[in-house]
């Protein structure tokens, strides 16, 4: 059974349809790469898969479940959103770190607001918190960031935050993570510190959609290269096939593009 199932996904704004029956799936210990140019839908797809965007058409499944149907009101309510989005570990192109807390502070908190909803929350506070400190810290060594969890977002270089970035991802133990363009953001000397992490996640078997434009990254860590445009998915396959030997004009065309860039 796959862990996410995409099922012909609309997304318009106003009268630009920028998704158009976008149909893909996602097994576990999975990484999907996603490449295009700017404007082909790639960031859209994944806003939609997170419910920061709510889809125009289409379904999506996690696990066999359907958590949103357009056809369907009741998947749509706001009340449930929250939930659904649980499923998903957002790492966005920019940081986006709570400049007022610490590194192991903005990888708890999401996890310490939640957790205040349980049942038991009052009766076992202390063994809960301490749960999920020893989690956190646990996933900032797995970042390389043992030394760094007393710092403030500015005490750190780009990669190291979006290292934090990625910690507090992995803290809810979402069933994919996902990446939007992790290293744009960085100068090209940071960028190979969060790639080769990403790497050892993919080695880990941690299911993951990564939509980047590094080709020999994709090539290198990902089972399967998704190539968009134009709103749709053109073609997909394993790297070595659709960077290697692309079978769509438009996929030709592109990578033709990109190689002279």
């Amino acid at each position: 059974m796959s862990v996410l199932e995409v099922k012909n996904l609309q997304k318009s704004f106003d009268e630009l349809e920028v998704l158009k029956d976008i149909d893909f799936s996602l097994e576990k210990g999975e990484t999907v790469a996603i490449i295009g140019s700017s404007g082909s839908g790639k960031t859209t797809l994944l806003r939609c898969i997170n419910f920061l965007e709510r889809p125009n058409g289409g379904q999506m499944l996690v696990n066999g479940n359907v958590i949103f149907d357009a056809a369907d009101p009741s998947t749509q309510k706001e009340s449930e959103i929250r939930k659904k989005r649980l499923h998903f570990g957002l790492v966005f192109q920019s940081f986006n770190l709570f400049p007022q807390y610490t590194a192991l502070q903005n990888v708890k908190l999401a996890s310490e607001l939640l957790v205040r909803e349980q049942k038991d929350y009052k009766k076992n506070k202390k063994a809960i918190l301490a749960e999920i400190d020893r989690q956190a810290r646990e996933n900032l060594t797995q970042m390389g960031l043992a030394d760094k969890m007393d710092y403030y977002p500015h005490q750190l270089s780009g990669g190291q935050q979006q290292r934090v970035a990625i910690a507090r991802a992995l803290a809810l133990s979402p069933d994919v993570l996902c990446f939007d363009e992790p290293t744009s953001a960085l100068d090209p000397e940071l960028t190979g510190e969060v790639l080769k992490v990403i790497k050892g996640l993919a080695d880990k078997r941690t299911t993951m959609i990564i939509v980047t434009h590094e080709m020999a990254f994709a090539r290198a860590v990902a089972d399967r290269v998704i190539f968009m445009d134009g709103g749709v998915i053109v073609e997909q396959g394993a790297p070595e096939d659709v960077l290697g030997n692309p079978r769509e004009e438009r996929t030709k065309q592109f990578l033709a593009r990109y190689s002279e860039e």
